[in-house]
């Protein structure tokens, strides 16, 4: 096998280098030149058609008709191989496949042509697994060697295809096409597996060794934090690497293959060869952002793009003094969002509240959200329901163009998949189902006698339709509760429906309804809520919602309602709860631990009855949901967390990441739900968990969040992770030991355990509890723990004895097996 690192030839005169790498078993093709994805909007006929709403918190695959008439046309026959030039150079970084998922909200055809080489010492055919989310069609030497065409909307397919490759170099060339709906996965990966190594090798129009070190570089860069509440907001990087000051540039969004600095908005910083940081943003001078920064370095012609996670929220603007009532709190938070919320119905909202008129912002939301609903993108649903305002509370404030937009934008609707449609509007979830119900309901009665042009029904009609839809969706949720249990993501999004009904029915029964909903929805939120963050297991999540949980819009809720909380950019429910007469009673203090006191409480969530766990004392609150679909593929649910530490709450949870790249697109992604979900149990401050990886995941480890920045002591011992906040205490135990991250975008905020089985014990403690944290750390490590290596282990616990769990089956303490019994509604134990 050739050795050098780099060759050089031309192609027609041109310079033509290439850089090359080695490919194992069980490694991938991960280095490509690419054209720039192809995006054009895909129209099919307008159908209706008939499918069932999701009851619960995981992925369903709806086949819309829209993607059946993409099937038919077959377009990836229809493709020649590829000839022309490829533009781009695709930096995989930790991703092992070219990924160019992304979120559009309307229907789009998306496809890209890529072209890699392979050099194999002996001719022959040689073995790859061709994952795709999409359709793959690949070329080797000219002749088409494979095509793929599984096209299950962001689920992965994959196949073995056996490529015959000549003795040398042989070029490969891949086109990828898909139809994106909403979020899409779009992505393929040729693995390899093989016996004898093959060399990777792409071609490059600069130096190799220049694109390595630019690679390198950003590999080594990481925001200090994840969270910066104040302070130096620190982009930190490895100096050693760096020939000489770097300029850098810096993104507010992130960026893919193929970008152009040109194309989007960017500050220039430098790189200094004698120092470790550079100071992006100064917090106390920064507005709120919850961003995936993207820090990129120039080659030549290329622009090399790192993605990054960083949220930026200033303390004295999340923090108010809070005024005594509710009432009073409610018009300081339509003040706050006035100045510092989201641009959409809620900066509509306040401003003709606060106001009464319109400014520059609700100028912009109104036009914002009114282009949603007319284009029926994704998530429209979201701002038709409260805009019913507008008509009512607000119809003196609008102009006649206002109000005439807003008539032809609901009469041309679709409000449910009965009516025929082209478009990929998500209605399956519960909250999308509610909000479609609910502004078919409200929109129905406002105009009673328009005819409304989808469907062709009244407005009359409508409003009848639509109420029976949501008495039924209250029926089952007053049953069951939430499917996506405790999502601080998307009970915001109830929350519209809820206030929307309470505010503007014209049932009394339904307002009614809305109010049982609210008063549920509050316990919910207090119940789950720790020191006014709600920090706990949850149905639904994306890597912000923990990495940034002062922002996730229930503490703006709790703020209201209590005065303990934090204010929020996200503002939607808020701004609705702001302008009601709504005020429930505080149920945080319904649960709320004396000293030396802790509170277990057991729910049941969701048609599936969901078992979740939390148990609370004045310095922590450990949670998580019990034996729920154990070795299972996951999605988005975060199935335990602790927070700990009243001064000064820190955060710690495990999972096993879904995907490679560290703030991806993916669901599950690195951080958000788990690849293979784990058998969990829960007793009091205990928390057990077993995982069996399947071997067909990305990746074979499991990992903690830990941001050491967020405690103010902690120590590593052989298995054993410790941390202090405040005078709370966390113990994990790893049965396969652990590193703590020290390199690259993780640094300080991981610890990473590799093998596919595991056990974790995560055990929370108190001063009033252990004493010292010192004393904590000695009585944890003189448990005596077994460990099967496969799903059985046992341990004696300091507090409550002999713990065993048998085959993820059983869980005993002191020998008496701890049944999982239904809970509904809420049920407390002092302990």
């Amino acid at each position: 096998m050739k050795a050098s690192f780099i060759s050089q030839y031309c192609i027609q005169g041109e310079k033509i280098m290439e850089l090359t790498y080695q490919i194992g078993y069980d490694e991938t093709i991960s280095r490509w030149n690419v054209t720039a994805m192809g995006k054009e909007p895909f129209h099919s006929p307008k159908k209706s058609f008939e499918a069932e709403v999701n009851m619960e918190e995981s992925y369903v695959q709806v086949v819309y008709p829209v993607r059946e008439a993409f099937l038919k046309e077959e377009r990836i026959k229809k493709a020649a191989r590829y000839d022309g030039p490829y533009e781009n150079l695709y930096f995989p970084f930790e991703n092992n496949r070219i990924d160019l998922s992304t979120f559009l909200h309307t229907p789009h055809y998306i496809y890209v042509h890529a072209k890699a080489g392979v050099r194999a010492e002996e001719e022959g055919s040689y073995p790859f697994d061709l994952y795709t989310c999409g359709g793959v069609r690949v070329w080797v030497n000219g002749g088409e060697q494979a095509c793929y065409t599984p096209y299950t909307r962001n689920i992965a397919g994959h196949t073995r295809v056996n490529l015959f490759l000549k003795k040398g170099l042989n070029e490969i060339k891949v086109y990828a096409d898909e139809l994106a709906e909403r979020d899409v996965f779009f992505y393929f990966e040729l693995r390899y597996k093989g016996g004898i190594p093959v060399e990777g090798s792409v071609e490059v129009t600069e130096q190799p060794e220049e694109i390595k070190k630019a690679e390198e570089i950003l590999k080594s860069c990481y925001f200090q934090q994840d969270m910066y509440t104040e302070g130096e907001v620190r982009l930190c990087y490895d100096r050693t690497l760096l020939d000489g000051d770097t300029r850098v540039y810096l993104t507010s969004s992130p960026c893919g293959t193929g970008m152009q600095l040109s194309d989007i908005e960017h500050s220039e910083m430098t790189l200094k060869k004698d120092e470790d940081y550079l100071v992006f943003a100064e917090t106390e001078e920064s507005s709120i952002r919850l961003s995936r920064i993207s820090a990129c370095l120039t080659v030549g012609n290329y622009v090399v793009p790192r993605n990054l996670f960083v949220g930026i929220i200033p303390k004295s603007r999340i923090v108010l003094e809070p005024a005594a009532t509710i009432g009073e709190r409610k018009q300081q938070a339509l003040e706050f969002l006035v100045k510092n919320g989201e641009i959409g119905f809620q900066s509509v909202i306040t401003s003709l509240e606060l106001l009464k008129g319109w400014n520059g912002n609700a100028e912009k939301g109104f036009d914002l959200a009114c282009k949603k609903v007319e284009r029926h993108d994704d998530c429209a649903d979201f701002s038709l329901a409260p805009f019913t305002l507008l008509m009512t509370r607000y119809r003196n404030l609008l102009t006649p163009e206002k109000a005439e937009r807003i008539k032809a934008m609901v009469l041309n609707f679709r409000y449910w998949i009965d009516e025929p449609g082209n478009d990929v509007m998500w209605y399956f979830s519960e909250n999308h189902a509610f909000l479609f119900h609910v502004s078919q309901y409200l929109w129905g009665c406002i105009f009673g006698k328009e005819t409304f042009t989808v469907s062709g029904r009244t407005g009359a009609e409508q409003s009848e339709i639509g109420k029976k839809r949501v008495l039924a969706w209250f029926d089952n949720f007053f049953a069951y509760g939430y499917a996506e249990w405790n999502s601080a993501t998307y009970i915001p999004i109830d929350l519209i429906g809820f206030f929307s009904l309470y505010l503007n029915a014209p049932d009394e029964e339904i307002r009614q309804k809305a109010k049982r909903a609210l008063d549920f929805t509050m316990q919910v939120i207090g119940f789950n809520s720790f020191e006014g963050v709600m920090n706990t297991t949850y149905g639904r999540i994306y890597e912000e919602t923990i990495k940034t949980r002062l922002q996730v819009e229930p503490n703006f809720v709790s703020w209201v309602s209590t005065g303990r909380g934090y204010c929020t950019y996200y503002g939607n429910a808020t701004c609705l709860y702001a302008i009601s007469d709504y005020e429930p009673e505080d149920y945080e203090m319904e649960c709320r631990p004396q000293p030396g006191q802790g509170v277990a409480m057991e729910t049941d969530q969701g048609i599936a009855g969901v078992k979740i766990n939390t148990y609370r004392t004045r310095e922590y609150l450990t949670a998580g949901v019990r034996r729920f679909k154990p070795f299972r593929h996951g999605h988005q649910q975060h199935l335990m967390n602790v927070v700990f530490g009243k001064e000064r709450p820190a955060i710690f949870y495990v999972n096993h990441p879904g995907e490679r790249v560290f703030s991806g697109e993916n669901r599950p992604s690195y951080w958000a739900g788990n690849g293979t979900m784990p058998w969990i149990e829960r007793y009091r401050n205990l928390t057990v968990m077993v995982f069996a990886i399947d071997p067909n995941e990305l990746v074979h480890y499991i990992h903690a969040y830990a941001p050491v920045y967020e405690y103010e002591a902690y120590a590593c011992d052989g298995s054993w992770f410790f941390a202090k906040s405040g005078d709370g205490y966390l113990g994990s135990w790893f049965s396969n030991g652990y590193e703590m991250t020290a390199y690259g975008a993780n640094t300080g905020k991981e610890l990473v355990s590799q093998g596919l089985n595991h056990a974790v014990i995560v055990k929370c403690g108190s001063k009033e509890e252990f004493g010292s944290f010192e004393a904590f750390q000695k009585s944890l490590k003189e448990m005596e723990i077994e460990w099967n290596g496969d799903r059985s282990a046992a341990f004696t616990d300091s507090q409550y004895g002999e713990i065993r769990v048998r085959d993820a089956e059983e869980f005993l303490v002191n020998g008496t097996a701890v049944s999982v019994e239904p809970a509904k509604g809420f049920r407390f134990l002092l302990c």
